[in-house]
């Protein structure tokens, strides 16, 4: 059952067993993302965060977008920068570093920020019709949220820069190609699957999985030495949990492991 956690007109947060779904709710602006937006998305990526019940968190929008970017209504010379920031920095960070696994599940357009939301995510699934658009420069801005950072990592810095300077939109499938996106499945199938594979992990060694994304995060930014290091330190502090006996035990019964995340 369903246990509605934080609910507000422009946000939907459910938590369905060990997984936290946020959904974008301003399908009338393609959900655009004004102040109340944008609060309510700290708000619910920092409940995700700190809910110890919530092992796998899920990003998504209502209506046919994602995310068609900041509200532009809402842009003018002299727009508080520093509160923007600070709310949407947190975002991208929570979803980047949380120890838990985050899945962006890209149900149409994402343009702006919302592309920056779902890069942050640790996995994202589109649907045909889902479109990546950086398209700053049409509006006479530099990229932000981190994209100069997120995009090149995946794509390269000269396919980056063609979408920066250009501001064309990157396709479903060029973008699975490309290794944007890890699959694109059908319109009808994408809530279904990434909640298959949602559950799945829910149902993991939420501990290791931190871990895991601890590791490849920390290895983006250093030396083969250092991740080496790094993977074997947290190595050793998964051997004394819980989670790791009954893994093992499993394994040896020939049985399906049941964690705890102990």
């Amino acid at each position: 059952m369903a246990e509605s956690v934080a609910e507000a007109r422009v946000l939907d947060y459910q938590r369905q067993g060990g997984v936290a779904w946020i959904r974008l709710a301003r399908p009338d602006k393609m959900n655009a993302i004004d102040t109340a937006l944008r609060r309510a998305l700290a708000a619910a990526t920092r409940d995700a965060e700190r809910d110890p019940e919530v092992r796998v968190v899920v990003l998504t929008g209502s209506g046919r977008a994602f995310c068609a970017g900041a509200d532009v209504g809402e842009l003018r010379a002299g727009t508080a920068v520093a509160d923007v920031r600070a709310d949407l920095e947190g975002v991208l960070g929570r979803l980047r570093t949380m120890p838990k696994p985050t899945i962006a599940a890209v149900n149409g357009v994402a343009a702006g920020i919302g592309v920056s939301l779902a890069l942050a995510c640790d996995l994202r699934y589109a649907v045909p019709e889902a479109s990546f658009i950086e398209a700053f420069v049409n509006i006479g801005l530099t990229v932000d949220g981190g994209a100069t950072w997120l995009l090149p990592r995946l794509v390269g810095t000269g396919r980056a820069l063609e979408l920066f300077y250009t501001g064309r939109p990157l396709g479903a499938e060029e973008a699975e190609r490309w290794g944007v996106v890890n699959r694109v499945v059908a319109a009808g199938e994408l809530e279904a699957t990434v909640r298959e594979l949602a559950e799945r992990l829910a149902a993991g060694p939420s501990l290791a999985l931190g871990a895991i994304k601890r590791s490849v995060n920390f290895a983006l930014g250093s030396t083969f030495e250092e991740a080496v290091d790094f993977e074997f330190q947290l190595q050793g502090v998964q051997l004394e949990r819980e989670d790791f006996a009954e893994g093992a035990r499993a394994f040896l019964e020939k049985r399906a492991p049941r964690f705890r995340g102990r």
